[in-house]
């Protein structure tokens, strides 16, 4: 029984570890069987080709070329299918029902084809063969969403883009796209977009500009005589002396002094140089331009200054003419968002003769000038300052007589100083906006010049006027003169309340 039991538990074991050496090398775990492969499933019906596109205006159909495309004209049975012109650029096959025609592309091309159905009618086709460009629509539409650009294939290798984007930088990555399509031939893309919404901007800016002067200047002569000696300081140009070799010296004053006191007794003169000189001087300059996006415009509002040049003219030197005022150069580029990226660069320029040198041939002024270039991105109607613009100078002089004009108090009399300060500040404010084309009943009648005419005798000889307003004018109403800046229509709706008879003519839209 024993003997049994044991022979029977090495013929298990013997038997797990052959099935493990089946299923597994050297596992003990058995592993479950692997499912069986999948054998795919083919067919071998052809994928029906997609209706032919129609070109809308020629209302050609369109097969790609390497493709096909069928035609569905509804009308029945097709008995017949013949092309009229070129048969080489295309080939025909019928649907499996009768009712369609199919086309493929072999050549690029445009063809005619004529269908005869069941009942003897007949129908007459276009057919243009050309690449489809469905994978570079798609890329176009993935890298710029908000572009609506249609691609139309030309003669050879050349296609044709068309459509709008809404900004310039649109336009361009899509000529790029379509040029990487062609091999990187840009020549073969033709550019005919365009960009949509509004291109023009007007630049509004401020210049404003302030120069103060603070002048202090003070200075003291005198001159002291007598029957044996005398003695005086003259500084500055305040006086003169006029003594001479054996007389005594006497002073006399210049024009430089503003306060002069004497004592005739002790024969005292006496001039004293005591200012304080301020100065203002303020500019304002509002220039506005209008302009398209992505091309400059400049704006001058000023004149010329004639300067002497260094080429040599007939009888001299020559004449050489630098501008003065406000000059402006700005570009804009309107993006998509509505913002605009602006790049301003305004110059302010003014005469001062203070900078001017003198020649042998004359006199040639300085100028003043100040000039920023900045660059931002705004919204249309936001302003933006380019302020910082601050100069300060300070220029001091002190002349004095050595050792006696450093004593307090008494070096006074024996100096002479002067103190100059300036301040230039310039503040420049930008705004641009987005303009759009008017209509002509918008724009005002009222131009300048337009609202006066020329005065006739009676308003030139008697009332000494040199315009007048436009239209009929009554200068005296019910024995009452009525003056002539009190003609037009504000005048005539305060004057129609009170008097019977108006005083003007109503102003009509023509001036007359």
């Amino acid at each position: 029984m024993r003997l049994t039991t044991i022979f029977r538990r090495r013929l298990l074991s013997a038997g797990v570890a052959t099935v493990a050496g089946i299923l597994g090398a050297g596992s003990a775990v058995a592993q479950p069987p692997a499912p069986p492969a999948k054998t795919p499933v083919r067919s071998d019906k052809p994928v029906e080709p997609r209706e032919a596109d129609t070109e809308p205006k020629s209302r050609a159909r369109i097969v790609p070329l390497g493709g096909a495309a069928k035609i569905s004209p509804n009308r029945g049975i097709i008995r017949d299918a013949r092309f009229d012109t070129r048969e080489d650029i295309a080939g025909k096959d019928f649907s499996d029902d009768g009712k369609a025609i199919i086309l493929t592309g072999r050549a690029g091309g445009a063809t005619v084809i004529t269908l005869t159905f069941a009942d003897g009618s007949k129908a007459t086709y276009t057919v243009v063969v050309q690449p489809d460009y469905e994978q570079l629509k798609f890329v176009i539409r993935r890298a710029v969403p908000t572009a609506s650009v249609e691609i139309i294939p030309g003669i050879g290798d050349v296609i044709i883009l068309s459509g709008t984007v809404s900004q310039p930088g649109d336009a361009d990555t899509v000529v790029r796209i379509a040029s990487s399509a062609l091999g990187g031939n840009a020549a073969n893309v033709i550019n005919a977009i365009q960009v949509g919404g509004t291109q023009h901007v007007m630049i509004d800016v401020t210049v404003a500009q302030v120069d103060r002067t603070k002048l202090r200047e003070r200075g003291f002569s005198f001159g002291i005589g007598g029957t044996t000696a005398g003695g005086g300081s003259v500084l500055a140009g305040l006086a003169a002396s006029t003594a001479t070799i054996g007389t005594v010296p006497t002073l006399a004053t210049g024009a430089n002094a503003n306060i002069l006191a004497g004592i005739v007794p002790a024969q005292f003169t006496g001039a004293l140089r005591a200012l304080k000189t301020e100065g203002v001087a303020k500019f304002l300059s509002e220039p506005k331009v209008v302009t398209q996006t992505g091309r400059p415009a400049f704006i001058r509002a000023g004149g010329q200054q004639a300067v002497l040049s260094p080429a040599a003219g007939i009888n001299g030197p020559g004449v050489q003419l630098l501008p003065v005022g406000t000059e402006m150069e700005v570009l804009p580029i309107v993006h998509g968002n509505g913002k605009i990226y602006l790049e301003v660069n305004p110059r302010i320029s003014s005469v001062n003769n203070g900078r001017g040198i003198t020649t042998a041939f004359g006199f040639t002024p300085g100028f003043n000038e100040q000039q920023t270039r900045s660059s931002i991105m705004l919204e249309s109607g936001q302003t933006f300052a380019i302020g910082g613009l601050l100069e300060t100078t300070v220029q001091a002089n002190n002349q004095k007589v050595p050792y006696i004009g450093d004593l307090p108090f008494i070096g006074a009399a024996f100096s002479s100083v002067t103190h100059d300060e300036r301040e230039t500040e310039l503040l420049i404010l930008v705004t641009p906006r987005l303009v759009e084309p008017m209509d002509g009943q918008q724009v005002g009648r009222r131009l300048p010049g337009k609202e006066s005419r020329g005065p006739d005798d009676y308003e030139l000889f008697v009332e000494s006027l040199l315009e007048a307003p436009r239209g009929c004018r009554k200068p005296w109403v019910n024995g009452r003169y009525v003056p002539a800046h009190r003609s037009g229509n504000a005048a005539l709706k305060a004057t129609v309340a009170t008097d019977p008879v108006p005083a003007v003519v109503p102003y009509t839209p023509d001036g007359r």
